[in-house]
């Protein structure tokens, strides 16, 4: 069973590599769901254990955020934001600042996939208005969502998995993060004004992504607004009463629904069917092949021979964060961070695994799903953005940024 449950393991981990670069047909859910099989079929796991694996609270919040994000877009808040950015444009530095702010904050409100979706599109419409290169703001706003992220549990989905297996609270993991986000964003700020100090006030030809968005419902947009700030409020009082992260996303989710019913109830299925199932599916597959390799023994091997056999405060710093930012650019995020956590235990350092494998995925174009989305978006709406040059700035954004997260990490450990 050990060799089986390595061989599903190592098979996975390399589709996922593989699978998350864009030119290619399958993608990391097909990864994951097809290790959740093997693991099953080649009975590593039965399939009650393989069900009972599953932590139905990080799904549940997941989807519970990606339907308020339809919920906003649905009632015209992005056709607003770019409105905005484009009453900003005429100056390159301004623009990218404006840029990294709202993104950045948006991906500490909701998830950072969902934000870049919506916002390359707006961003690249913004530059066809000012004629301005977009290809500087686009990876500003693939940095800004990962560095935002950083700030809550629900900004990216490592956090999401973090906080519930590592029963982090919710005000507890803001308090810690926030200062994180905070100080890395201006930073990667400054290093993108330098990296791209002769192409922000280029004056530039670029093809218009057009009116991605639907027009303002103001009623409906308002009455959104209300119900964000109400799931944000649940978050906040779940440390006080107890309640799992997942009810009030949940119910922020339904209400999103319910609003998009009321406005069109011929939209419904169309919202339903943009939500990004794919990352769901991606969660439940890698909860079994985690499962799998755990009962076989795989994961307390990997750890003797990564680490020695010692957990938690014992592991060197160093090779803990170069183990956190190379994993994670290898197979992404959520499954460095999935299998960092099977290693360390509860001992896992909760919250600087959140900081380095969020903010190691700004080091190459495929560190991170967001990365991804906006080369894919970007691409479709023609403008590309090279693997070597955004490697060449993402670096110089990475390492003094993850410097910045550890060392706060150690004056104000967790």
């Amino acid at each position: 069973m050990f060799y089986t449950a390595l061989f599903v393991f190592i098979l996975t981990y390399a589709l996922i590599s593989v699978g998350k670069t864009p030119r290619l047909k399958f993608g990391r859910a097909f990864a994951a769901a097809l290790g959740m099989a093997l693991m099953v079929i080649l009975a590593v796991v039965t399939p009650a254990e393989a069900l009972a694996s599953i932590d139905w609270g990080v799904i549940l919040l997941l989807l519970g955020m990606m339907l308020l994000v339809l919920g906003l877009e649905h009632c015209g808040l992005f056709e607003i934001l770019s409105d905005y950015l484009v009453s900003r444009g005429g100056n390159g530095k301004r623009l990218l600042a404006v840029v990294m702010v709202i993104s950045a904050a948006m991906s500490a409100l909701v998830l950072n996939d969902a934000t870049v979706l919506l916002l390359t599109p707006v961003v690249i419409r913004c530059c066809a208005a000012c004629r301005m290169d977009p290809v500087p703001h686009l990876v500003g706003l693939a940095f800004a969502a990962n560095i935002g992220s950083v700030a809550t549990a629900v900004g990216n989905p490592q956090n999401a998995y973090i906080t519930t297996e590592g029963g982090v609270g919710f005000i507890d993991f803001f308090i810690h993060q926030i200062p994180v986000a905070v100080v890395c964003l201006p930073v990667a700020y400054a290093i993108l004004v330098i990296a791209f100090r002769g192409r922000l006030d280029a004056e530039v030809e670029t093809a218009s992504a057009g009116r991605a968005f639907g027009r303002v419902r103001k009623y409906p947009l308002m009455a959104m607004l209300v119900v964000t700030t109400g799931v944000f409020a649940g978050f906040a009082l779940s440390d006080v009463f107890g309640y799992p992260l997942y009810f009030p996303a949940v119910a922020g989710g339904v209400a999103a629904l319910a609003s998009i019913a009321l406005t069109s109830a011929r939209d419904v299925p169309s919202a339903v069917a943009r939500v990004d199932w794919s990352i769901l599916v991606f969660f439940v597959g890698l909860f079994v092949v985690m499962e799998g390799i755990s009962v076989a023994g795989v994961v307390s091997r990997i750890t003797d021979v990564v680490i020695g056999g010692h957990g938690g405060p014992g592991v060197p710093l160093g090779p803990f964060v170069a183990l956190s930012a190379i994993l994670s650019n290898l197979v992404s995020n959520v499954p460095a961070t999935m299998l960092l956590a099977g290693m360390f235990g509860s001992d896992t350092p909760w919250l600087l695994l959140a900081s380095t494998t969020t903010l190691a995925g700004n080091a190459t174009l495929l560190g991170s799903a967001a990365n991804v989305i906006v080369a894919e978006k970007a691409e479709n709406l023609g403008v590309r953005l090279d693997f070597w040059k955004f490697a060449a700035v993402g670096l110089a954004v990475t390492l003094p940024t993850l410097a910045i997260a550890v060392g706060f990490h150690l004056i104000f450990p967790y």
